[in-house]
């Protein structure tokens, strides 16, 4: 994986779940990586865990190469957050 010195280790979790694959993110001491695993490449470093989830969402519309009016976008992008988010609400 790019994005480190080789042999420096710093990753304390992991968060694998279907409903982002084919990413995972790393939780580390200070900041949460959201990796694309299919390529073993880091796609972003983040502060909190809301970010990384909302990252996922937005790449998950790009990759639907669909046409959106503004306000479909925003609702496609909500849906798959909720989605994502949802079962978590309670905690």
């Amino acid at each position: 994986m790019r994005g480190r010195q080789k042999g420096q280790t710093k990753r304390m979790s992991m968060i694998k779940d279907p409903a982002i694959a084919p990413y995972e993110i790393q939780v580390e001491e200070d900041q949460f990586v959201l990796v694309d695993t299919e390529k073993d490449k880091p796609l972003g470093y983040y502060s909190d865990l809301e970010s990384a989830v909302k990252k996922v969402s937005r790449i998950s519309l790009a990759n639907a190469k669909e046409d959106y009016t503004l306000a479909g976008f925003i609702e496609s992008f909500n849906n798959i957050k909720n989605k994502l988010t949802e079962p978590f609400k309670n905690i």
